[in-house]
């Protein structure tokens, strides 16, 4: 039996991947469009073959994003590589669109998932979906509109539940084929809620448990999209385009840091050697040459006083990243009256911060001067606390949050302000 298994797990892991490969370049003769962003995207997935899920269903293993896939469901519900491709592309736009994070926000979690079925198969070929699929002409007396955001779809369907929740015994409400149709597809039992279940453990996650796995399908995303051509990437749908665009600007820096390394770079005494092939030694007429890089030592002051929200943490960390992935040697140092976490940043999020208590700023200037002698200090706060009475030996750039202080007000700061609108 257990040899049966190992076999038909490798024919299900093959199917995948041929599944992938379609989703990559398409094939005309089967009705599969060539939409390689599902593809890249869907291969930086997990895959699980186990009967844990009774479906196809997005699930958390290991601090990851996993596809569990149900053999039993996969040969025979999704039996046509058309089906295969429809049911893998429903759960990856789950994983775009990032629903299985707003599951938690919602009270009614079958209506929202109902709500969030209709925003997904939108997107799918009406031939792709297996039958029981949730389509907006399953309730034809909202007049549901196409392209619309998920709480516009969720709103009417609470709306119509609430209309008939007490009152199911009455003509109107036997009549009303939404109201039956929804009935039916926000009972426990039915294939697409079982398909959510797996949604619950993500909500049960910290928040720092839960911003490490979004961090990972921002990476995913990003990496998906940066393999794709213009072309490639208009061939999806419309109101897909959008959201993706719409994603893509809000992971843009907010500062130019490419040139305000570049102000900090005469400063910098500290450089690394790189073997290029583009331009020969001219001592010895070889390949490769060499050229001398400066690479910026930067302490980067992160304010964790009590006044701090996770989104400033999180606009904080976004900006770092930038800074990061311009070559910059970063040390982090967490600080509110005093300093408390000290770590270089290597392109990952810290799980926690320390703080949480009142705000000074000398502590991590006077680490800079005496200790640590970076090349600048740029320091992350909202700026409401006293003016810091430690002046910086390096150039010094404020970052103040959205909700933070305005620039006018904080002018006896020492160095550069700049305002994160």
């Amino acid at each position: 039996m257990q040899n049966e298994n190992t076999v038909n797990q490798i024919q299900i892991m093959e199917e995948v991947a041929k599944v992938t490969t379609k989703l990559m370049v398409g094939d005309s003769n089967e009705g599969i469009d060539n939409e390689p962003f599902y593809g890249h995207f869907f291969s930086g997935i997990v895959k699980r073959i186990t009967y844990e899920a009774d479906t196809l269903a997005v699930g958390y293993h290991n601090n990851l994003v996993s596809l569990y896939i149900n053999p039993k469901f996969w040969q025979e519900h999704l039996n046509s590589i058309q089906f295969k491709v429809g049911g893998i592309k429903h759960e990856i736009l789950h994983i775009v669109f990032k629903h299985i994070f707003r599951h938690k926000g919602f009270n009614h979690k079958t209506i929202f998932n109902v709500a969030a079925d209709l925003v997904v198969n939108q997107y799918i070929k009406s031939s792709h979906l297996i039958n029981g699929a949730v389509l907006l002409d399953n309730f034809p007396e909202l007049n549901l509109e196409r392209n619309q955001h998920l709480n516009y779809y969720y709103n009417i369907l609470m709306d119509l539940y609430q209309k008939f929740v007490n009152s199911d015994d009455s003509d109107e409400a036997k009549n009303n084929q939404s109201w039956q149709i929804l009935k039916r597809l926000i009972d426990q039992d039915n294939e697409n809620q079982r398909r959510h279940a797996f949604w619950k453990r993500i909500e049960d996650l910290t928040n720092a448990e839960r911003d490490i796995l979004e961090s990972a399908i921002n990476q995913g995303l990003e990496s998906a999209l940066s393999r794709l051509k213009p072309e490639q990437y208009g061939k999806l749908p419309a109101g897909l385009q959008t959201y993706l665009q719409e994603f893509q600007q809000s992971l843009l820096p907010v500062v130019n840091w490419k040139r305000i390394l570049r102000l900090f770079t005469n400063s910098s005494s500290r450089t690394r050697i790189k073997n290029t092939l583009r331009r020969p030694s001219k001592r010895y007429g070889t390949n490769p040459g060499i050229k001398v890089k400066k690479k910026q030592k930067i302490l980067v002051a992160i304010d964790t006083s009590g006044s701090i929200s996770r989104e400033e943490l999180q606009e904080f960390f976004n900006e770092i990243y930038h800074i990061w992935r311009q070559g910059a040697q970063i040390l982090i140092v967490e600080c509110d009256a005093a300093i408390g976490n000290k770590y270089f940043y290597t392109g990952k999020n810290p799980q926690t911060v320390t703080g949480g208590g009142g705000t000074a700023f000398e502590a991590p200037i006077q680490y800079a001067n005496e200790v640590y002698r970076p090349d600048a200090v740029i320091y992350f706060t909202d700026a409401y606390g006293a003016n810091p009475d430690v002046k910086p030996i390096c150039p010094i750039l404020w970052l103040i949050s959205r909700n933070g202080q305005n620039v006018d007000n904080i002018r006896e700061f020492p160095g550069r302000k700049v305002k994160m609108n």
